[in-house]
């Protein structure tokens, strides 16, 4: 303890001789003292903030960039960094990067003051870019096609600029259309709305989105083209589903229906937030319990050779992933008896489980999957929510495979299931992550902001939370089989809850 307070009183003298050396315009002298105290203590945030700060006043803006970008690899969610990266691109004259840190940076700022001077930094930004994008020229190629009258050349090519993330090329051809040729082309609002998320401008790409389903309700089913968009569906605003708090920022605006179809059910413009507290980002509007559970089971007859594919020709990657998983299992816990599958869907993992000697239970509500269970490998599943298994019921292991993401109550169920494990026993979660290689890689177009059953999308450092919160340890983590961005969590149970 002694040595710490030590090491506490170290790091602050020099810090803050670091700071007068800076101040006082001695930035050599500083250089030096940081190397020796980066010998000593490593990995200080703070340490990284200095260092560009002094590359700033320097005016190697390359090099302050470089040493905020290496930091927020290890600290993904530190204001400083983030807001001296904000205010470097700003000098640097990249706008659009400048507004995407800076609205990453509102949400951590806890300064009043600050938090106002960054939010007229962001609405002057915006403000700009729209301008920009109103006065800025079409290019010749796109010229061509308006002159041609090649107006299916002219969408695919705003298609292939946004994809390209090339939003203010892509905006000012929209925008050109509207003015020239038709302000009732329902295309050309999707576009716009797919624009506007790029670009943060989330209130526009909402009413984008929405302008070009009253004008052509057949946009609510862009996929398979049967669904139909209707006015009202049964969702409502929530708070948190997680930790219940109100405090949220919006982080993509989607019509899901370029993935899925909503079946009339569920409405095709997702609304996803984040919540400013514990960083898990949600559905909100959600839909209700009941509208989720008729299009639960309207999927489930679908994936028996329906647009969700034959489910026998996964049936031996499926056995194949179920006993891989197996092994790690049985390696952490040797001589297991007893296992639970929460939202087991058509039990082939219960099966092989079964086939390995455990005594393993599969949970599923939904009707059509118990049924095929039954009727294709003679496996009886429980039909039934998993809070109505008895508490003294315990099992060595209890797995959710893509399951968190489509709980009402993501936080609240997890200490439910600490509840249903032996002390020292494990729980498998598996569940796409937001900022996995494959989310930060995809961003705006990741396919699972378009998954209309999913209610939830974790940040790995929200779940690994989460998870420790409701008494596990993270042992292990890896990236699925299923891939694009799928992780597995593998946990010990280490209190009760």
């Amino acid at each position: 303890m002694e040595e710490d307070m030590e090491m506490e009183l170290y790091k602050k003298k020099v810090k803050d001789a670091i700071n007068e050396f800076i101040n006082s315009n001695n930035i050599d002298k500083a250089k030096v003292l940081i190397d020796e105290y980066e010998s000593i203590v490593k990995e200080d945030i703070e340490i990284y903030s200095i260092k560009a700060v002094m590359a700033i006043l320097e005016n190697r803006l390359a090099d302050a960039e470089n040493i905020l970008i290496g930091a927020l690899d290890k600290f993904s969610d530190n204001f400083e960094l983030i807001y001296n990266l904000a205010y470097v691109y700003e000098q640097m004259g990249n706008n659009k990067n400048s507004l995407y840190f800076y609205k990453q940076a509102i949400i951590l700022v806890k300064d009043e003051v600050l938090a106002e001077d960054i939010n007229n930094k962001i609405q002057s930004f915006e403000k700009e870019m729209c301008e920009e994008a109103k006065e800025t020229v079409i290019d010749i190629k796109a010229k061509k096609h308006f002159i041609k009258k090649e107006y299916v050349e002219i969408l695919k090519y705003i298609q292939d600029l946004e994809s390209q993330r090339k939003f203010i090329e892509a905006l000012s051809i929209c925008l050109y259309w509207n003015e020239t040729i038709n302000k009732t082309t329902a295309e050309i609002y999707y576009f716009m709305g797919l624009i506007y998320n790029g670009m943060g401008e989330f209130e526009l790409a909402l009413d984008n989105h929405k302008r070009a389903l009253e004008l052509d309700g057949t946009l609510a089913d862009i996929k398979n083209g049967k669904s139909l968009y209707k006015k009202e569906y049964c969702e409502s605003t929530c708070t948190c589903i997680g930790c219940e708090s109100s405090d949220f920022q919006i982080v993509n605006i989607t019509n899901q229906s370029i993935s899925e179809d909503n079946k009339e059910i569920i409405n095709p413009v997702r609304t996803w937030v984040k919540c400013k507290a514990c960083g898990l980002i949600y559905s909100n509007p959600i839909p209700n319990e009941e509208s989720l559970d008729k299009y639960y089971s309207i999927i489930a007859k679908e994936k028996f050779g329906g647009i969700y594919g034959d489910i026998d020709t996964r049936f031996e990657f499926l056995v194949s992933m179920s006993n891989r998983r197996l092994e790690k299992i049985e390696n952490y816990n040797t001589g297991c008896k007893s296992i639970l599958d929460i939202g087991t869907g058509i039990g082939v993992f219960v099966g092989v489980a079964e086939d390995r000697g455990w005594m393993a239970d599969g949970i599923e509500l939904t009707n059509e999957d118990c049924n095929y269970a039954k009727d294709k490998y003679g496996i009886q599943l429980i039909q039934k929510n998993f809070y109505d298994i008895k508490e003294s019921i315990k099992y060595d292991v209890v797995t959710l495979f893509e399951v968190i993401e489509h709980l009402r109550t993501p936080l609240k169920d997890l200490r439910r299931i600490n509840k249903l494990i032996n002390m020292e026993g494990l729980l498998v979660v598996a569940t796409p992550i937001q900022d996995s290689l494959y989310g930060r890689k995809t961003r705006e177009n990741n396919v699972f902001w378009n998954v209309v059953a999913h209610l939830s999308y974790f940040p790995k450092d929200v779940l690994i939370n989460y998870l420790n919160e409701t008494g596990f340890e993270v042992l292990e983590i890896n990236n699925s089989p299923e891939g694009m961005g799928r992780m597995e969590f593998y946990c010990r149970k280490i209190r009760e809850i």
